[in-house]
């Protein structure tokens, strides 16, 4: 096989990867934010920018404790003074970890999200009108005997964290964390209030099959889609059709269970039956929205799968399994400077002229830290071995080519 040599990113910069990747967050907004909110402790000689740097060098670097980061860190203090950070201790960064509220973090994630927004947008066609939104949950695993808050089962302990995607940007807007036999669909209205509007399309999973949230969500004039249990009880559907084909069938009915009928009394639900040709299969999906297409139903549940990604890209990428701190606001710490280091990284995917994916982008970032590469060249063109047949998009390249 033809390989070529990329002979353009051996550029040095006068600063480390990991202090390039820094200047896409606001330090003097997190600054101001430290001395507004922060409460007096002993680990306010460190600020929050300082937590915020060792925590996300606990993500990008691949830290598995708090001694990994305090030994990462003091082998690259000199790399961190120009940015004015210091390199926190272990049993410092774990106080201020365990008492400086998360919220802090959750705030920069959003600060971000609202700076680079634009560079995310147009996952969705501009058919659908409304904001559309993934709601489900990932259920976390820790020890019980570490985490005595997370109970979960006799000699289990474990948390969910209940999360909303915005469809659109396919990125968080919404997680919230509670013990793990909490029910998706008691967490349900707070995450779907925590969105903000009301005028939305929500699209869940069969775990959030409730009549009273159904009937919640068509009050607030929130439109959904949901797959239907297969149990459910209906009126006939041949009384009520609105189109059928051999692909699919819309139908319009009204729950006839007793305690639906309790909650929904007679309220018109929709039925879409689709057929899906490439895993020969019927699919049914439950709406209160009957003015999108039939195709439109089905697109949206399609998309949801996205969330589904989101958990596995946080879990497999970033350390989210494993946790530097015990207490809950040390867990909600890690998990939101988690969606920060998500949200670096995708930045730099979107502006990149290679074609990368997101894991594979974070382990070349982590393989490469603290060297001194100019990072706006790297990411186009990147120095490792790179096949004849994937060459960066649209960029001529000077090439060495051994046969």
């Amino acid at each position: 096989m033809d390989i070529h040599f990329n002979e353009s990113a051996n550029q040095n910069a006068p600063i480390s990867f990991f202090a390039q990747i820094l200047k896409y967050l606001p330090q003097d907004w997190i600054l101001e934010e430290d001395k507004r909110l922060s409460p007096r402790c002993n680990a306010r000689k460190f600020t929050l920018w300082d937590q915020i740097v060792s925590l996300l060098f606990c993500h990008l670097a691949g830290c598995d404790s708090l001694r990994e980061i305090e030994d990462g860190l003091i082998s690259a203090v000199g790399k961190l003074q120009h940015l004015s950070a210091k390199a926190m201790g272990r049993t410092t960064l774990a106080y201020a970890n365990e008492h400086r509220p998360y919220e802090m973090t959750k705030r920069l994630y959003f600060r971000l999200l609202q700076t680079y927004g634009n560079l995310f947008r147009g996952h969705l066609d501009q058919d659908f009108k409304r904001p559309v939104y993934a709601l489900d949950s990932t259920t976390i695993s820790v020890c019980l005997s570490r985490f005595q808050w997370a109970y979960y089962r006799r000699a289990k302990g474990g948390f969910r964290l209940h999360t909303v995607l915005d469809e659109d940007i396919q990125l968080p807007v919404v997680m919230d964390m509670t013990h793990g036999k909490r029910a998706d669909v008691k967490a349900a209205k707070g995450a779907i209030e925590a969105i903000g509007a009301k005028e939305i399309t929500v699209v869940m999973d069969r775990g959030y099959n409730d009549y009273a949230l159904f009937m919640w969500l068509t009050q607030r004039g929130t439109k959904f889609v949901t797959r239907i249990k297969d149990n459910a009880k209906t009126t006939k559907l041949k009384d009520d059709v609105i189109e059928e084909t051999q692909s699919y069938g819309d139908y319009g009915f009204r729950f006839t269970q007793e305690q639906a009928k309790k909650v929904c009394g007679d309220t018109r639900f929709r039925l879409v039956q689709w057929y899906d040709s490439d895993n020969d299969r019927w699919f049914e999906f439950l709406s209160n929205d009957f003015d999108l297409k039939v195709e439109q139903i089905a697109d949206l549940y399609r998309k949801r799968w996205q969330i589904e990604l989101f958990f596995k890209k946080l879990k497999q990428n970033l350390k989210i399994k494993s946790f530097i701190g015990t207490t809950e606001n040390a867990v909600m710490n890690q998990i939101w400077t988690a969606a920060v280091a998500t949200l670096l990284i995708e930045i730099l995917r979107r502006i990149a002229r290679y074609h990368w994916s997101f894991s594979r982008l974070l382990k070349f970032v982590r393989l490469n830290l603290l060297t001194h590469k100019k990072l706006d060249v790297w990411i186009d063109r990147p120095d490792f071995r790179i096949p004849k047949q994937a060459p960066p998009k649209n960029i001529p390249q000077m090439e060495l080519v051994f046969n």
